[in-house]
């Protein structure tokens, strides 16, 4: 749900078409009320790892944030995501998951997502660290095959799939 602070700034962006910088999230192991307006019991915060609209609509956003497998030895119930000036922008329940660290013989990322409805989702910026981006496996998958509709197996040779052009070596494999 998005806290006060960011139903203004959603009304403040769409009034005056300054965008919202989101930059980072938190996760916590307390339990949000209605009218939260923030985390009830922080445990890491960190950068947003990637943001998109959703393709069926363009009122929600996904936003992921990543804790690292070096974070960890809490549940997490909570999570919020912030903007540039540290206001909490939204809040979400999240199902109780508890993140192990490595002194539990056990670490893992753990990936938070959460679609929030913005009313116009082109007035939200996701301001992102490159060096701390993670790749998902689906975003890895997605990118490897717009490329495997390039290629075709044709008789243990690899050859391009367009007709009429010769292959990317010049010979066959």
């Amino acid at each position: 749900m998005l806290t006060p602070a960011g139903r203004a700034k959603i009304a403040n962006a769409i009034g005056t078409g300054v965008k919202i910088n989101l930059v980072k999230f938190a996760v916590g192991d307390g339990n949000i009320l209605p009218d939260s307006e923030h985390l009830t019991s922080e445990r890491f915060r960190g950068l947003i790892n990637s943001s998109k609209t959703l393709d069926n609509n363009p009122a929600m956003l996904e936003v992921i944030g990543i804790v690292p497998a070096t974070e960890g030895g809490f549940y997490v119930r909570e999570a919020a995501f912030y903007t540039e000036d540290d206001q909490a922008f939204a809040i979400v329940k999240y199902p109780e998951t508890y993140k192990p660290n490595i002194e539990d013989n056990a670490s893992a990322e753990l990936g938070i997502k959460a679609v929030i409805d913005v009313v116009q989702s082109e007035m939200v910026n996701l301001k992102v660290d490159p060096s701390m981006v993670y790749a998902t496996q689906n975003y890895v998958n997605s990118e490897i095959n717009k490329f495997v509709g390039l290629l075709s197996l044709d008789g243990g040779a690899f050859s391009d799939s367009y007709p009429n052009v010769p292959s990317l070596d010049g010979g066959s494999i």
